[in-house]
């Protein structure tokens, strides 16, 4: 870990009383996964052992939450650009149009650093199954209905909360838990 992760982490903490710094709730262990990234590479569950991440579940061609989505994980990938250990995984729940080239364009479209900013497509069946199965969010009937929340997911692949992409209130909270997160052991 760098010194400046450290004394960011400690900075934070300083501010905090000892029963914030209590440990998040396990709300479930994501599943295994293979989907494809915007490079076209094979992308598994096992690609982000040992990281923090934040997943959420997206379409190139939405006009409504999507883009205010997308601007927060921008400011989360600017915000917390000196801890490798934090990735972000936007996931297209439109896979017939959001092809890997697509994504890539979409990708562009946010400057995503696409070394620590994924974006996954597959077979629709995959992508429910994920939903559904993994993440316990979304609508299953309807691929094309996603969920405005953001996942945080732990180095052990356990999801530690859900927020609201597009709540000031929701973004500060995660914020504070993704802290949490760095700090633990």
């Amino acid at each position: 870990r760098c010194v400046c992760e450290t004394v960011i982490i400690l900075s934070f903490f300083k501010n905090l009383g000892r029963d914030e710094i209590a440990k998040l709730p396990v709300l479930g262990t994501l599943t295994d996964f293979k989907l494809l990234d915007q490079n076209g590479q094979a992308f598994t569950k096992a690609d982000l052992e040992g990281n923090i991440w934040i997943a959420d579940f997206i379409f190139t061609t939405c006009a409504g939450p999507c883009p205010v989505m997308m601007s927060q994980f921008t400011e989360l990938q600017d915000r917390f650009s000196n801890f490798r250990k934090l990735n972000l995984l936007s996931i297209s729940v439109y896979p017939e149009y959001d092809t890997p080239e697509v994504l890539t364009e979409y990708a562009s479209r946010y400057d995503a650093n696409t070394d620590r900013w994924h974006f996954l497509t597959g077979p629709e069946k995959d992508v429910k199954e994920l939903i559904k199965n993994g993440f316990k969010m979304g609508d299953f009937e309807d691929i094309i209905f996603h969920s405005e929340r953001f996942a945080l997911v732990d180095q052990k692949g356990q999801i530690r909360g859900y927020y609201s992409g597009i709540q000031t209130d929701d973004m500060k909270n995660l914020k504070k838990d993704i802290n949490i997160l760095l700090a633990e052991k």
